[in-house]
């Protein structure tokens, strides 16, 4: 799917945030996701969108007979944990930078808040990211939290 078009379904879907759903969601008085944390997370996923296509390696020149080079390349899995408040932003800033480098998604959500992560994931669906990129994961701490971070199969883990 070309990155643009993803970028464009991106921005309509999350200016159609249903602020009322969040609240109903997470908590959040109205007005406070209204006027701070939907449009923010519109703001954050449209600035990380615009990232994906900036991100690629350099030659940097060196002294001697050397070639330099350096890649940026997806890390592969990366393992997020998000605590209850500020569910949104905190999808965000987890999710927008590991989407635009190109790595794939396991995020536990915290106990509290889980719905709020399982809706911006079903938004981000409709808006055409692939299934298994973004996976959402439920649970305890101690149990879910704990298996995320010790997985083999996870190469990064963000807490």
């Amino acid at each position: 799917m070309e990155i643009t078009t993803t970028q464009s379904n991106l921005r309509r879907t999350t200016s159609n945030i249903n602020c009322k759903q969040i609240r109903r969601i997470c908590g959040k008085p109205y007005e406070e996701a209204a006027k701070g944390e939907v449009p923010m997370l519109a703001r954050l996923f449209r600035y990380y969108a615009g990232w994906a296509v900036k991100i690629h390696g350099l030659t940097v020149p060196a002294d001697g007979p050397y070639h330099v080079q350096t890649l940026h390349e997806p890390i592969g899995v990366a393992g997020q944990i998000i605590p209850w408040n500020f569910p949104l932003l905190m999808f965000a800033w987890k999710v927008g930078p590991a989407l635009a480098c190109g790595n794939t998604i396991v995020l536990k959500t915290a106990e509290q808040t889980p719905l709020t992560a399982l809706y911006v994931a079903q938004l981000l669906l409709e808006a055409g990211l692939p299934l298994g990129v973004l996976n959402i994961v439920s649970g305890f701490g101690l149990t879910a939290g704990a298996a995320l971070a010790s997985h083999m199969d996870v190469d990064k883990v963000s807490v």
